[in-house]
């Protein structure tokens, strides 16, 4: 004869493995967001693939009329360091756009990058460099050239009807120098 009554037995099996099932699913669960945001501080820190801002400005035309901005745009800090300041304007970069910006190999170069009008994306091509340009922001990001070569400066942020021309470029010469 069979029973239908369940059997205590097996009913505290189920009750046990229910709660074991349970605490090994929250442990997992608590382990893959641990791991995600590890993962994520150290792509951010280790990396610098976070572009910091070096100031917001009010009038959102001050950055681009500012004397860092004019000229060449390019100025030596050091043996083998540069700043650079790039501004984005439609459909154009400056300086790269009109004559390319041409520094020696192993050049430490710090970007500080602005907009004169709309919302621009500043990407270096083969490199780390993506930035936004922002009017009002001079958002800044640095990089290292180690090998000569050309780079392309584009714009991957649509601003207008010229995005497809807002490319530059940046012509790394020579050796390394030390």
């Amino acid at each position: 004869m069979s029973s239908t009554s369940p059997d205590a037995f097996e009913d505290q099996f189920h009750h046990v493995a229910l709660r074991h099932e349970r605490i090994w699913i929250f442990i997992s669960v608590v382990l893959i967001a641990v791991l995600f945001v590890v993962a994520v501080w150290f792509v951010v820190h280790d990396y610098g693939l976070v572009a910091k801002t070096t100031q917001f400005y009010e009038n959102p035309n001050t950055p681009a009329n500012m004397a860092d901005f004019q000229g060449t745009g390019v100025k030596q800090t050091g043996p083998n360091s540069y700043d650079v300041y790039e501004i984005g304007r439609a459909w154009s970069w400056s300086p790269g756009s009109g004559t390319p910006l041409t520094l020696p190999a192993g050049s430490h170069v710090t970007f500080y990058v602005t907009s004169g009008d709309v919302i621009h994306g500043f990407e270096v091509q083969g490199t780390s460099i993506n930035l936004t340009a922002i009017p009002g922001v001079v958002g800044h990001v640095s990089y290292t050239f180690d090998k000569p070569g050309v780079f392309q400066i584009i714009c991957n942020e649509y601003c207008g009807a010229g995005h497809q021309a807002m490319i530059g470029k940046i012509v790394i010469t020579g050796a390394k120098q030390s």
